[in-house]
């Protein structure tokens, strides 16, 4: 078993779920500044309609579940691998958005992102 990609998955679960929460209700958002509410609640907080707090939760949930489960299967590590990389991308052009359009950072969101890039390092 990887634990360090178990431990990553489980603290992505949860942020990405705060996130998706957040997304979905009004209430205030848990942050420094404003920038975690009008990131995650800007129209870039959505992807083909789907909240990417909920994204976040699907790629974490089987970051989780590889380890877990899946572990003596090579193929189930590559999948996880191919999916890292493309939530990397994602990642990568969401952050730009923050500084470059929206001029606000999610400290939910960017924590998200820096498991990401741990969980990539793991794999």
């Amino acid at each position: 078993m990887n634990s360090p990609v178990l431990v990553l998955g489980l603290l992505g679960v949860a942020v990405s779920a705060y996130v998706w929460y957040k997304q979905v209700t009004s209430g205030p958002v848990l942050c420094l500044g404003d920038g975690c509410a009008r990131v995650i609640r800007s129209p870039y907080g959505w992807l083909l309609g789907i909240p990417n707090g909920a994204l976040g939760v699907g790629y974490f949930g089987v970051a989780t579940l590889v380890p877990l489960v899946l572990a003596p299967f090579p193929t189930a590590w590559m999948l996880l691998r191919t999916a890292t990389v493309v939530a990397l991308l994602l990642y990568a052009y969401l952050t730009y958005l923050q500084f470059a359009v929206l001029r606000a950072l999610c400290v939910w969101c960017l924590t998200s992102a820096a498991l990401t890039v741990a969980i990539f390092l793991a794999t």
